[in-house]
Formats: C-alpha cells, structure tokens, sequence
C-alpha cells in the first residue's frame, strides 16, 4: 500500500521536482517531443518507471478524381496514456503497465471512392473511449506474456515499414485479415493474451488468443464494456519471426496463421461458418543504406467468408534519399486485393480485384513533428468496374507533445 501512496505522490508532485531550467543542448527543435523535458520532470518521472505520452496526427484527404464523387475531408486523433515499469515503482521484476485513451474526430473521403481500403487510416470510431489496458512480464531467459484489453495488431501482422501510408491497405496489420472480423486491430481493444518465446537470437515464436464476437468494432460504449458474451468467439494466431542478415544487411521474416472460431455469416447470408482460417506472411530486406522494400501475401481458400481471400502487397521505403534530410522518408506502396466470388454474388455483381497505389515523402520536419503528402491512385474502387479509378490527394501531419 505504501508503494501505491508513493506513485501518486510521484504523479501528483512531479512538477514540482527539478524545477532546474533545460540544458542549453534541449532546443526545441531537437526534442523528441514538443514539449521539451519539463523543466527535467520528464527525465525524473522516467527515472522511476513513469513514461506518459501524447501523440496528435490528422489526415486531410480530397478525392479528385473518379470514386463515387468528388470530395474532400479531414479526420484525426489524439493517442495519450501512460506506461509504467512495475519493476521501478513496484519491484514486480520485468513487468510493463500500460493505460491509454484514444479519441477520434472527423470524417473520411472513403465513402466517396467506394473502394474496400479507406483511403484516410486514422479514420473510424469517432469518438473517446479506453484502448490500453495491459500487463506485461518476461520470465526466465527467453519468454514473454501479455495480457489484458489490447488488439492483436500489436505482436501479430504487422510491422513499421506499413505505417507510411495513408491508405488502409497497407497501414496496420495486414487488412485481409480484418475485412472478415477474424481480429482487431489499433484502437478497437478486446480481451486477449500473447506468449512469445525467443527461441534463438534471430528465430521468436508467439502465440496469441483475442476475443473476437459482434460487439468487436463497438466504439459506442468508450471501451469501458469488459463483458465476455455467450455468443462470442475467439481467434488464436501463430507466428514465427526470423531476423536474419541477407549479404550482411538486416532483413525480417515472418509467418503465421489464424484461426478464428466463431459463428461467420456466411455471404449468402442463409448459412453460417463455425471455423475460418487465413494464413500470411511477410518479408523486408534492406538493399542499400536507408532503402528497404518488402512484400506480404495472405490467402484463405473459404470464399464463403473472406471478402479477399487473397492479398499481395510490396513497399519500398527509402530514409535520407534527398540529400541534407536524412531523416525523411519517401515511399511507394502497391496492394492487389483479389475479391471473393461468394462476396460478389452477395452483392449480385461480378468482382474482381482492387488495387492501391501509393507515393508519398514524410517531411521530418523536427524529431516531434513531420508533414506527409501523398497520392493514391486506387484501380477499380470496389472490385466491381462499375466505379471509376480515383485518385486521392492527400496530407498527413502528426506530433508528439
């Protein structure tokens, strides 16, 4: 009890402790975050296991050409919480406390190209609600667990090279594996747990189970509804990491599976299915100094379920490529997502494909904040051919306070 009266203590008096002004070398634009070290209370927090975060980004976006119709808009978000090192404040050796809320606002111009990949990633439940709420602990020399209310985008997926784009073919976990409500992702937190195992230096294997059920993608209740219903399901994923060198350059692998054991509907909307399964893989390589390219492909053979049954995607990111800003970002993004025969007939059109194209450059304009504009062009909104191809316009700006 004594130690939780002192975390409060910490939390509440903190501004008070190291009132010293800022060393001469913490200009404002070389902080991490805008709002500098506060006075050295940041550092002193931190010091004790107390590292809280604020993270503000937002998208305008105009669809300027074929789509549905012409449009513009802008959605963004707020990211704030605060994680804490139980083994500085509590002794609760290896363990991590994680608290976040998220709040969305705003709208998005995917409504208006038509197509199955929102064009603006941060949009969707527009509102306040609890996102983090997890614990964290490693034990003996190679393992690790997670529990509590989290989505499956953290671990399983997914990696950073995807979080360039706008487009939601790409940013977040590989999208297939969402469009048939088999996971969650960033910011829809269910109940879950992961396990991993650091099998060698460069080979990890992890396993999770997520809540998954009708209430998943339910922002409405502020994600404060902790209940476990009859009628839920869960999906169970795999997945084997390999960090290996290619021509002595560092490269990421990874595989995995899920399995989702829940009630679908099917598309015919007559039947259901009890069982679905998907599985995916990624690989990025880093060819020359700062550029990387990679490639995903997901596949599940029930057309009766999976929306895309297929997915194929490459990126290409260069860091530093415009000389004198070697922390910027250019990058080009390319996804074909191949349609469902089953999902076609649901909507009584023949499908096809859809595919999103990509390019854009991320100004860093200081390590706190950057300006991104891109351009997508996206192939057959919809996979119909009955919507133009659009392009989209857009810009991505974002700060760390």
């Amino acid at each position: 009890m004594r130690k939780l009266i002192a975390i409060s203590l910490l939390l509440s008096s903190g501004i008070a402790m190291a009132e010293g002004a800022q060393s001469a070398s913490d200009a404002w634009y070389e902080r991490k975050q805008l709002t500098g070290n506060w006075g050295g209370v940041r550092d002193s927090l931190e010091d004790r296991g107390i590292s809280p975060f604020l993270v503000y980004d937002s998208i305008i976006g105009a669809n300027v050409s074929g789509g549905i119709e012409a449009a513009n808009d802008f959605t963004g978000q707020v990211y704030a919480g605060i994680k804490l090192d139980l083994e500085k404040l509590l002794g609760l050796n290896r363990t991590t406390f994680k608290m976040s809320m998220v709040n969305r606002h705003g709208d998005s111009v995917g409504e208006f190209v038509g197509g199955i990949y929102d064009p603006m990633t941060i949009y969707g439940g527009q509102t306040t609600y609890l996102y983090d709420l997890w614990l964290e602990t490693t034990f003996g020399d190679n393992w690790a667990l997670k529990l509590g209310r989290i989505s499956a985008d953290q671990d399983f997926a997914v990696s950073p090279l995807y979080a360039y784009s706008l487009s939601t073919a790409i940013n977040g976990p590989i999208r297939a594996l969402l469009l048939e409500n088999a996971m969650t992702s960033f910011p829809y937190a269910v109940w879950g747990g992961r396990l991993k195992y650091r099998i060698a230096e460069q080979h990890h294997f992890q396993i999770g189970a997520y809540q998954i059920g009708p209430n998943m993608w339910n922002y409405h209740d502020h994600g404060v509804d902790f209940s476990i219903r009859g009628d839920d399901g869960v999906s169970i994923l795999a997945q084997y990491d390999w960090t290996p060198k290619v021509l002595d350059r560092p490269a990421h692998v990874y595989v995995g599976v899920i399995n989702s054991f829940y009630d679908f509907n099917d598309f015919d909307e007559a039947s259901t299915t009890d069982y679905f399964a998907r599985f995916y893989g990624h690989a990025d390589v880093e060819v020359v100094d700062g550029l990387k390219l990679f490639g995903l492909l997901t596949y599940s053979d029930q057309d009766e379920v999976a929306k895309t049954p297929f997915q194929g995607s490459v990126g290409a990111i260069y860091k530093g490529l415009i000389p004198s800003r070697e922390d910027d970002r250019t990058f080009f993004y390319a996804t074909y997502g191949g349609l469902s025969n089953d999902y076609g007939r649901s909507l009584g059109e023949d499908v096809d494909f859809e595919a999103v194209y990509e390019l854009g450059h991320r100004f860093q304009i200081i390590p706190s904040f950057f300006i991104q504009p891109s351009v997508q062009y996206i192939q057959k909104p919809g996979g119909t051919g009955n919507i133009d191809d659009a392009i989209v316009l857009g810009a991505w700006i974002g700060a760390s306070f």
